[in-house]
């Protein structure tokens, strides 16, 4: 059947000399992946740039539910992105992000409205934002864990000062436990959890705590999301989070 969706971009992958696989998360059908013919062509309507991680896509495809590759009718850009894949630091989160979404989104042909919102939405919030992008990273994986069954537990407070990445709850910190961020960090991680999209940037951390975060955090997604192993993109961020 023919139907029409929106789409963002996690991956393509060279099928041959012209054509590409195309893995996206739309919100009609989940995660699909699309043959695309032509892609270097220049006579083909569809060119690399249209599929850069986390561009943002109307489709009109055609889906069988039993096949594993989907083909596309019709392909836009919209809304377009100004400034995501332009810029070098954004682009460095983009690409991270995009890799989170290759390792979290894994069942094809699952919709889920509320995460394809959420992912749809903060792609727009990072090629939008005018200021430094350092703790968007942060923000991004602290929030999506809302939508994947593993946010934490609890806020920060004086008896409830650190916070453990295993059994993913703040509780009284103790110096024994190696699964537990120190207070500092802790205090800096609820703040980012109860955050908006405005209110994150006002999240004050140096370069050694957002690395600190960002590690343990990652921990954290590999706890709860089997297969979850190290990002190619991970050491990317250094310029990000400098």
């Amino acid at each position: 059947m023919l139907f029409k969706c929106k789409a963002i971009v996690i991956k393509t992958i060279d099928y041959s000399e012209n054509s590409v696989v195309l893995k996206c998360f739309t919100d009609t059908h989940g995660v699909q992946s699309y043959m695309v013919n032509g892609v270097r062509s220049k006579k083909g309507a569809i060119k690399p740039s249209h599929l850069l991680p986390l561009s943002l896509l109307e489709l009109e495809a055609y889906h069988q539910q039993q096949k594993n590759l989907q083909r596309i009718k019709e392909l836009k850009c919209t809304p377009p992105l100004h400034s995501l894949h332009f810029d070098m630091v954004k682009s460095a989160v983009g690409i991270f992000m995009a890799e989170v979404m290759n390792k979290v989104l894994r069942e094809e042909n699952q919709p889920d409205a509320p995460l394809f919102s959420f992912m749809y939405h903060t792609v727009q919030l990072l090629d939008l934002e005018g200021e430094k992008v350092n703790n968007f990273p942060l923000f991004f994986l602290l929030q999506l864990t809302r939508y994947l069954g593993f946010h934490p537990k609890g806020i920060y407070s004086s008896e409830t000062n650190g916070f453990d990445f295993r059994e993913g709850i703040f509780e009284p910190y103790d110096v024994r436990n190696p699964y537990q961020l120190a207070p500092s960090l802790s205090e800096k991680m609820s703040m980012l959890l109860q955050s908006n999209a405005l209110e994150y940037k006002s999240v004050l951390m140096n370069y050694a705590e957002r690395t600190a975060i960002l590690e343990h955090t990652l921990d954290y997604y590999r706890e709860h999301i089997t297969g979850f192993l190290d990002l190619k993109s991970h050491k990317v961020l250094a310029e990000v989070l400098a």
